[in-house]
């Protein structure tokens, strides 16, 4: 339909300002789209493309953004502009189109003069095929140098010159465009807007915050899902309508009243989409479906049995098409998604072919193959780089997993599972792991080589996890697999986690026998890995037996080997364990300096289990080195609760911390600030993130406010020996002062002893009257009164 044109004369074509309009013009404002209608709105205005081509998926608003932006910069062209819905014009093309730009001029009966046009033409193709609009439109910028066309449609033209602009969903909750409070986040924003259409008093609860952010992701901020949904939540709630959509996406219906799409329904928007491509690529696009996340060019070769060559061809076309979004990654490759929606209908056609099973079966290969080449890349060097491939392809593994299990493929679920654990457990994922682990047993295995795995796995998650039992019965399993089979690596790795197991069941001689062993061996078998590793559990006994320069021999030996593999994970955990045991002894810079390393390092790693012990190892290296500050125990008592935030979501920590110290530490923080302050504090740092938390454990600690100080004298009590004094009064022990200051009680003894000396007193009571006394004549200043020496 044509909105509006311009008017021409047949000589020298002086067209009159027009107007643009759409009979798709919003009804309601336009959500989450201020920064692509300012970029696109700059482009246009800049005046260096001719054709710019709005493109994405259907349902994402590429017309309705085309309205607004038009409204927008339409003035900045002489000669105004027109927006054609071609939608509605199915006959004849160049016919609309000369109606656009001539009016009711006389030209409109013939090519008009379009050298001086300076005119916005917008052209919304709808599902009309772009191969005749891409014609006329070459057409008109070689005869229009002035003339903008800006094309919305869901594939590019393919004219030369012509500039793409992708339209992508809005940000969903959890995504890299979505900071803020949720409330704040575009998708949310749109359900909720339109949810308060039909239903006025719906808003954002506690209750039901989790749902709509899960909504908001299941239907990948396409505002036309999220428009049909809200719909639906007039008689519906969050939650029963994600349980609705976990049948089926083909739910979402609705009509004219819900959204200005031309589609009513999700479905009938993909099936809109596909409709252009022929059987063979529809073939291939429904088996990219079982990808569970994003996939690279070799990841769609290898999963459609195709050359590299074949599989880019299609995957252009897809991108041309807005049917697989691509993103570039920091190492510039491309990876691609298909829409959650567009993934589960072509489940749907794939499952009615009876070709479901078939296409999973190969992708299940596809991610087994990957994990037995990538993880064992987590153990040397690049584990940031190979940590990143992981949690791409994480949701890809579990639905593998998922299916291995479903099909009764217990050797395929079992090696899968058992390959895959160490980067679940440095995602934090051990209960989760375990209950993977025990799916994958479940299945049935059959072969002894991945039973034992299984097993050894399996018990290693129940050890971390305190099932000390059932965590030693799998590894006597796996034990005696291993040693029938003849496999000596695999056996040495089981009995390291043995020893282990005695150590965290308290029987430290023990352990420390069985580990001196798996030394030996593992040197025997040339596992420099291996020997690292073990020495430092050695490290950890040796520390809990109290033997503290071996323990230190060992933990230093430990990390300079991990250095040497390229095991940055393994290296900061070894640092950790020795600065936490000079701390037990002098506070060094050394301690604190490997602590900060460490601590550097697992963040960037992202290992959440071993922030937890990295976060308790710098919260007391903090107090031993400023107890006597009160901010130090202020932000101890929040890296500790986020720490247990940490250990608590992880389900285990990845090297052993000594029980005695950690609940010492969270004792005298509680003492130090008393009750009401710690759980303030503690509160505080429980709402903390990784991040947040790692930031303050590095930041550096300011200096309490000084006090005016009287000049230095012989008769004068120092700072600390005023705190001492102090606490004597309030009638600590010796014991309890100390742990209150945060220091040793033969130092607490000797301060004492100084105080008693400057005071002329001969006991403790003395010192708590002389103390009272001064409080008592003047209002507290210890200096002031009854003798009482100055405090500097």
């Amino acid at each position: 339909m044509v909105q509006a044109g311009t008017h021409a004369q047949q000589d020298g074509f002086t067209p009159e300002p027009a107007a643009t309009g759409s009979s798709r013009r919003p009804l309601s404002p336009l959500v989450g789209r201020d920064d692509e209608v300012a970029r696109l709105r700059a482009q246009i205005l800049a005046r260096d493309t001719q054709v710019l081509t709005l493109t994405g998926p259907a349902g994402v608003g590429k017309t309705r953004l085309a309205t607004v932006l038009a409204d927008d910069v339409v003035s900045a062209f002489r000669d105004g502009g027109c927006y054609l819905d071609l939608e509605d014009q199915r006959q004849d093309l160049a016919g609309a189109v000369r109606a656009a730009l001539c009016g009711d001029g006389p030209a409109a009966d013939g090519d008009p003069p379009l050298t001086d046009l300076d005119f916005l033409l917008v052209l919304d193709c709808g599902s009309r095929p772009t191969g005749e609009v891409a014609e006329l439109v070459a057409d008109l910028a070689g005869r229009a140098p002035r003339l903008c066309v800006l094309t919305v449609a869901t594939q590019v033209l393919g004219v030369y010159g012509e500039r793409r602009i992708q339209l992508d969903p809005l940000a969903v909750p959890g995504s890299a465009g979505a900071t803020g409070p949720l409330a704040e986040v575009a998708s949310v924003r749109l359900l909720v807007q339109r949810t308060r259409a039909v239903r006025p008093g719906f808003k954002l609860t506690e209750e039901n915050r989790d749902a709509v952010a899960q909504l908001c992701v299941r239907l990948d901020g396409l505002p036309l899902a999220l428009e049909l949904a809200a719909a639906r939540l007039k008689v519906s709630s969050p939650r029963a309508l994600l349980e609705e959509l976990d049948r089926s996406c083909g739910a979402l219906r609705g009509t004219a009243a819900d959204t200005m799409s031309r589609h009513l329904s999700v479905y009938e928007a993909v099936e809109h989409s596909w409709a252009v491509l022929d059987p063979d690529c529809r073939a291939l696009l429904r088996r990219l479906a079982v990808f569970a996340s994003s996939f690279d060019g070799a990841q769609a070769a290898e999963v459609l049995g195709l050359s590299v060559y074949e599989a880019r061809s299609a995957l252009e076309e897809f991108v041309d098409r807005s049917l697989l979004l691509p993103r570039e990654q920091p190492d510039g490759s491309i990876r691609f998604r298909m829409l959650r929606t567009s993934r589960a209908y072509a489940v749907e056609q794939l499952a009615d072919e009876g070709a479901l099973e078939s296409v999973r079966n190969r992708h299940a290969a596809h991610v087994l193959r990957r994990a037995r080449a990538t993880l064992p890349r987590l153990s040397g060097p690049g584990q940031a780089a190979t940590l990143a491939r992981l949690a791409l392809g994480h949701h890809d593994t579990l639905a593998a997993l998922g299916h291995l299990v479903h099909v009764g493929d217990g050797d395929g679920a079992g090696e899968l599972a058992a390959t895959t654990l160490p980067y679940w457990l440095v995602r934090g994922e051990v209960r989760e792991a375990a209950a993977r682990l025990s799916a994958a047993c479940a299945a049935g295995v059959t072969t002894g080589r991945v039973r034992a795995a299984l097993r050894a796995a399996l018990g290693e998650t129940r050890l971390l996890g305190g099932r000390y039992l059932e965590a030693r019965e799998d590894l006597r399993v796996a034990l005696a697999q291993y040693q029938a089979d003849g496999d000596r690596a695999g056996a040495v790795a089981v009995r390291e986690l043995l020893a282990r197991l005695a150590h965290a069941q308290g029987d430290l001689t023990g352990a420390q026998a069985l580990l001196s062993d798996v030394v030996a061996e593992y040197r025997e078998l040339s596992d420099a890995h291996g020997v690292a590793s073990a020495t430092g559990r050695l490290a950890e006994v040796c520390r809990d037996l109290g033997d503290t320069p071996a323990a230190v021999q060992y933990g230093q030996d430990a990390v300079l080997r991990f250095e040497e593999i390229g095991d940055a994970r393994r290296a900061a955990l070894g640092k950790l364990v020795l600065a936490g045991m000079l701390a037990e002894g002098e506070v060094t810079a050394s301690a604190d300096r490997m602590a900060r390393q460490a601590l550097l390092v697992l963040r960037d790693l992202g290992d959440l289990p071993a922030l937890a012990c990295a976060l308790h190892v710098c919260a007391d290296l903090l107090v031993r080195r400023h107890g006597r500050a009160t901010g130090a125990w202020e932000r101890a008592a929040r890296l500790l609760a986020a720490a247990g935030v940490l250990e608590e979501g992880a389900g285990g920590l990845p090297v052993r911390l000594p029980e005695s110290a950690r609940q010492g530490l969270l004792s005298q923080a509680g003492q130090r600030l008393g009750e009401a302050a710690f759980d303030e504090h503690s509160r505080s740092g429980a709402r903390l993130s990784a991040h947040e938390a790692v930031a303050l454990a590095l930041a550096p600690l300011a200096p309490p406010p000084s006090a005016p100080q009287a000049p230095p004298a012989a008769d004068t009590l120092t700072r600390r020996e005023q705190e001492v004094a102090a606490l004597v009064a309030e009638g600590l022990t010796n014991r309890e002062v100390a742990r209150r200051l945060g220091t040793a009680e033969w130092t607490a003894v000797n301060i004492l002893r100084k105080v008693m000396r400057k005071l002329d007193c001969t006991s403790r009571v003395q010192v708590a009257n002389r103390v009272l006394s001064a409080r008592a004549t003047a209002d507290g200043d210890l200096g002031a009164a009854s003798g009482l020496p100055r405090v500097v």
